[in-house]
């Protein structure tokens, strides 16, 4: 593995999922987390997700014609990992398309499901209030009606 660019990989999905590819997140995260020591199999994986993006070259974050607000989706998986926290995510559209997004391990373990469904949303709702502000001063205020957060 030492002639591998294992890093340098990582560190392109990296620079993609933060700047343009929410939908690999979850998975970058997964594979950063063995760069200390990877094995085949984590290059294996790394691979994989550069096959996934070429096959999806064509896909792009779209804006919808009408203005349907700010909109957020939350979830969260449970203990199902082996350290045992819950692995919790987000998205935050506007007219359709992802401006905000993040998926990461909750810093405390959980005791129940529904447990982590709720630091979940927690998060989810101070970026959703954040987002608000910053819509409201620099476009225009939002009616109570344009945000949603949903589980």
């Amino acid at each position: 593995m030492r002639r591998v660019p294992f890093r340098e990989a990582v560190g392109s999905l990296m620079y993609c999922a933060v700047a343009t590819r929410p939908d690999i997140v979850f998975a970058v995260g997964i594979v950063s987390q063995h760069l200390d020591n990877p094995g085949w199999a984590h290059w294996e994986a790394v691979k994989q997700i550069f096959r996934y993006l070429a096959g999806t070259k064509e896909w792009s974050l779209t804006y919808g014609m009408d203005w349907s607000g700010l909109e957020g989706f939350t979830d969260a998986d449970g203990a199902s990992q082996e350290h045992r926290h819950a692995i919790s995510g987000h998205a935050m559209l506007i007219d359709g398309g992802a401006v905000s997004w993040s998926s990461k391990k909750q810093e405390l373990v959980t005791l129940s499901t529904t447990e982590a469904e709720y630091v979940a949303a927690t998060h989810a709702a101070k970026e959703a209030i954040w987002l608000r502000r910053l819509i409201e001063e620099i476009f225009r205020p939002l009616n109570s009606s344009d945000a949603f957060i949903f589980g």
